[in-house]
């Protein structure tokens, strides 16, 4: 039986980002408890500022972020939450995975499908599942709510299929690991696996849906 392979993505940049620490966690859950599935965890920081002058030739660092994609089953997300939404960095490589795509016709100026040998597009009718988690620790903090409810956004017109639950949305974050970069509240781990478990589910049944 091939291994079902999942991206993860941290939507943040920072090296000591909460958010690698939960997709870092994710991965070991994945390991430990979702059997036939594996997270890989794409580095996408060298992706630059997206451009829709250069589409037609994208930078190398692109087209291998694209491919990366392409050669996984599922994706999985992990989150924070800036001015309600998510960070720039995160939708800047969305946009680059998605708009790199394409080429435009130099005689009718329409754009023309561009794909990576015989992969199509790297987002549409894939599986996908988000998590995240945020610093702020006020009553009702959302921890990234708002952010994946942006995202869900997104990835619709993307034409992916989301694993709706259960949720995982960690407020208080720089409390919320161990030292050892388990979760201090068991119940989100308990959150992780089940997402993970219904991300491979979801994500066989797409593979397997007839054309």
């Amino acid at each position: 039986m091939s291994t079902f392979k999942i991206a993860g993505i941290c939507g943040s940049l920072r090296k000591e980002s909460y958010n690698k620490k939960l997709i870092l966690r994710a991965q070991k859950l994945c390991a430990e408890h979702v059997k036939g599935a594996t997270i890989n965890i794409i580095d996408w920081s060298k992706l630059p500022v997206y451009n829709q002058d250069d589409e037609v030739d994208p930078p190398q660092s692109v087209l291998d972020f694209r491919k990366e994609l392409a050669d996984h089953d599922a994706i999985l997300i992990a989150t924070p939450e800036y001015n309600w939404s998510i960070p720039g960095p995160l939708k800047n490589a969305l946009d680059w995975a998605e708009g790199a795509g394409i080429t435009f016709n130099v005689t009718t100026g329409e754009k023309e499908p561009r794909p990576i040998g015989d992969r199509g597009q790297v987002f549409a009718g894939k599986a996908v599942a988000i998590i995240g988690a945020s610093i702020g620790s006020a009553p009702g903090s959302p921890g990234s709510g708002r952010a994946q409810l942006a995202l869900r956004q997104a990835l619709i017109f993307l034409d992916m299929i989301a694993v709706n639950q259960p949720s995982v949305t960690i407020s208080d974050a720089s409390n919320a690991f161990k030292d050892d970069g388990s979760l201090t509240n068991e119940r989100f781990e308990i959150n992780i696996i089940k997402v993970l478990q219904n991300l491979v589910k979801l994500g066989k049944q797409l593979k397997t849906k007839p054309e």
